[in-house]
């Protein structure tokens, strides 16, 4: 360790052993009474600054030394989180909810306090940094699952849903790690990003969610929400309603001090108006280390775009379609795109929802969606663009930025491809909050700014030149004489999905952004 906090990263190397000898996750064992044959794996160090600005060392093994049916079974490896979309979802019943609280809850150590499955025997050697505690002839022996196992957090996760459902609480069928009760008339909910568990609802509830996972784990309680998912989250209740704002300020920062970007006036916007990034004939490919820069800095970028930065979503998406051989061109776009967020470094998404909730039943959430197209422009492959944003209550839960993955023959089959994207996308929304037992006032609304694809959707008729849309549009037609959906037109000045399907100029793109 050769950081000027060396001594501070020396002391959580500490902890981590100190973690692992509450949870009796190792027993040392002589070399020589290994079984023959067995294969001692080995184990590194993930360590980071948490946004925070608390230090994190993390002990892994290195899963990818691991065998199919000696160390692990390949059908019992699979573990889901939350997503992003849940997550606003949450947020927003937060920010409607003048009575809601909202607290994190970390499972300390989370996958230590695992449990293995398949009578497997790992064996690893003594990790870096902890040589003083161990004879040389020692190995160590996994007594539970820990970080970089491949089946690590599908054993945690068994666990948390086993202490969760023991305690009648439900799992969404929606999302797999949203869970919930309902008591007294009022909902008390909880989102599982692996070990950090957000719990929301009214106090009473929560403090009685807390104690019921604290029987089954030992957690630390990290307060009230500040943080979650990396990200810093900043809620401000007013009379006049309640602010969320979602920001990634260490993550922005990490793009001023790890790329060496060029000084000038920034740009106004993440993409010059107009750019479509293409890989030019006889452009000039970057190298190893520059193909290394690109693909960090756009994964980054992904990640930023994802839960507090939809603004540079469709320049995001332009990045990471070249992350196989950029090119130099490619780079400046990167670089741009970076310094437009650093310039706004104090923007984020915000989540201002329109009314109020009591946390009871009765109450029916507004769901609304705009889709938009970019019809052809990539002179490359043709692929047109779909640009959407999901509403709820007038809080942005989803927005979604994605080439095609088909050739449209049309303006209007480009814009119906659009529509049932967003509209699969409010779906969602929908099924998260009836798996819960809330209301949705019906049908939502959806508005596309093509007239033809508007009303291609609302009649049953298909005359010669839109017989190949029919699939798609089918699944709006459906979902429209069910009763759940209305297809309306937007004028196109007013569709803020503009902005997530083409770079537009300054104007018209600081007016859409200004809904996020």
């Amino acid at each position: 360790m050769e950081s000027e906090d060396r001594e501070e990263w020396k002391k959580e190397v500490k902890n981590e052993k100190n973690r692992f000898d509450t949870y009796n996750a190792l027993t040392p064992v002589k070399r020589n009474k290994v079984p023959n044959g067995t294969k001692i794996m080995t184990s590194t160090w993930a360590m980071k600054r948490k946004s925070n600005g608390k230090l994190r060392g993390r002990l892994n093994l290195r899963g990818f030394e691991q065998r199919d049916g000696e160390h692990f079974v390949s059908t019992s490896i699979s573990s889901p989180v939350t997503n992003a979309t849940t997550v606003r979802i949450a947020l927003t019943m937060l920010a409607l909810c003048p009575g809601w609280i909202a607290v994190i809850e970390d499972v300390e150590g989370a996958f230590l306090q695992g449990e293995f499955t398949d009578g497997e025997e790992i064996y690893i050697e003594v990790p870096q940094g902890w040589e003083e505690y161990y004879d040389d002839d020692t190995v160590l022996l996994l007594n539970v699952p820990i970080y970089g196992t491949k089946q690590g957090a599908s054993c945690f996760y068994k666990k948390l849903v086993k202490t969760v459902k023991g305690k009648m609480y439900q799992r969404s069928p929606a999302d797999p790690c949203l869970y919930y009760r309902w008591k007294e008339g009022r909902l008390v909910m909880m989102l599982s990003w692996i070990d950090d568990n957000l719990i929301m609802g009214y106090p009473e509830d929560v403090d009685q969610f807390r104690k019921d996972i604290e029987a089954g784990f030992k957690c630390k309680f990290e307060g009230p929400l500040k943080e979650y998912v990396g990200s810093k989250i900043d809620m401000t209740r007013r009379e006049s309603g309640t602010e969320i704002k979602i920001t990634q300020p260490v993550l922005v920062q990490s793009l001023e001090d790890e790329f060496n970007l060029p000084e000038g006036k920034p740009p106004k916007v993440p993409a010059t108006a107009g750019q479509i990034l293409i890989t030019e004939p006889g452009g000039v490919n970057l190298d190893k280390k520059g193909t290394k820069t690109y693909r960090s800095g756009t994964a980054k970028l992904m990640y930023m775009m994802q839960w507090s930065r939809p603004d540079i979503y469709n320049a995001v998406r332009g990045l990471a379609r070249h992350m196989a051989m950029p090119q130099e061109r490619h780079l400046k776009a990167m670089q741009g795109c970076m310094r437009y967020v650093l310039a706004t470094r104090n923007r984020g998404l915000l989540i201002r929802p329109e009314g109020t909730w009591n946390g009871r039943e009765g109450y029916k959430f507004r769901i609304h969606g705009r889709s938009d197209s970019d019809y052809a422009a990539n002179i490359q492959d043709r692929r047109s663009i779909s640009g959407g944003r999901t509403f709820l209550n007038g809080a942005p839960v989803v927005f979604r930025s994605a080439t095609q993955r088909f050739v449209t023959l049309s303006v209007t089959e480009a814009e119906t491809a659009a529509g049932v994207m967003v509209a699969q996308d409010m779906m969602y929304v929908y099924r998260i909050l009836t798996s819960m037992g809330l209301e949705v006032e019906l049908p939502m609304v959806l508005e596309m700014d093509n007239k033809g694809a508007v009303d291609l959707a609302n009649n049953w008729s298909s005359g010669g030149r839109t017989r190949h849309v029919d699939v798609r549009n089918f699944y709006l037609r459906e979902l429209k004489d069910e009763g759940l959906l209305s297809i309306e037109h937007v004028p196109g000045v007013e569709n803020d999905a503009d902005i997530f399907t083409k770079n537009t100029p300054y104007g018209i793109f600081n007016k859409h952004v200004s809904n996020l």
